[in-house]
């Protein structure tokens, strides 16, 4: 069994944004990265472990749809959280087991429910 500490990467543009999610997971056992931009994400993926990915879905660089499947290019075994306040529908591909979607704003109760099935035990 794999003891290893469960990472996080959170990506925002919002620096508020970010710096919320981050002190709603800071209870749990998991390491926490944070990147501001997708081009930060994906070299932070080039160099440690990714078990789940929030992102904002509207980002300039990229959007989180894109960003999401360049990190299960690079992760596939990750898990993925989209997040918006820009749309009221998931896109297609936040409908299976391994990429869900959340709309903000959202309670830390709404988060934790998702992190809880995203990244078990």
């Amino acid at each position: 069994m794999n003891n290893r500490t469960r990472t996080v990467l959170i990506v925002d543009d919002d620096p508020q944004i970010l710096r919320l999610v981050e002190k709603m997971l800071r209870p749990r056992s998991v390491k926490i990265l944070l990147a501001p931009r997708p081009s930060e994400a994906l070299a932070i993926c080039q160099s440690e472990p990714v078990d789940l990915l929030i992102s904002d879905l509207a980002m300039p660089e990229m959007d989180g749809t894109r960003l999401a499947e360049r990190v299960l290019k690079l992760h596939p075994d990750a898990a993925v959280l989209l997040i918006s306040g820009h749309f009221k529908d998931p896109p297609a591909a936040a409908k299976s087991a391994q990429m869900r979607f959340l709309r903000k704003p959202f309670f830390p109760s709404q988060l934790m429910e998702q992190l809880r099935e995203l990244l078990p035990g």
